[in-house]
């Protein structure tokens, strides 16, 4: 059942790096107007982005968090794009501590 679940294409980058990248179910961004959570098949959106922390809900079943700085998020055609000034190098855990560089390297193989 979970196979036939809508998915999205996420990517999220940082002015001089690739943060992440993968499929998701869901994302949740700190948009400037407050929390906006996107999920697939949503209308299209041009937003700006606060700093904050994005939440991904992953079709691996995990849900990944990152720190961003400013910057604005754009979804269309099933596909989310978060670019930002800045975001922490790992990932955080759901408890807010440092997940470690070999959560995030999982993460962006995925």
């Amino acid at each position: 059942m979970a196979a036939d679940k809508p998915t999205m294409k996420v990517t999220i980058v940082a002015a001089d790096r690739p943060v992440w990248n993968g499929t998701a179910y869901s994302v949740v961004i700190p948009a400037s107007a407050g929390q906006m959570g996107i999920m697939p098949d949503h209308e299209p959106v041009l937003t700006l982005i606060n700093q904050g922390t994005v939440r991904v809900e992953s079709t691996s079943g995990h849900a990944h968090l990152f720190t961003v700085s400013d910057g604005f998020a754009a979804f269309d055609s099933n596909s989310m794009t978060v670019a930002v000034s800045d975001s922490s190098d790992d990932e955080i855990d759901n408890t807010g501590a440092a997940a470690g560089a070999g959560a995030s390297d999982a993460a962006q193989a995925e």
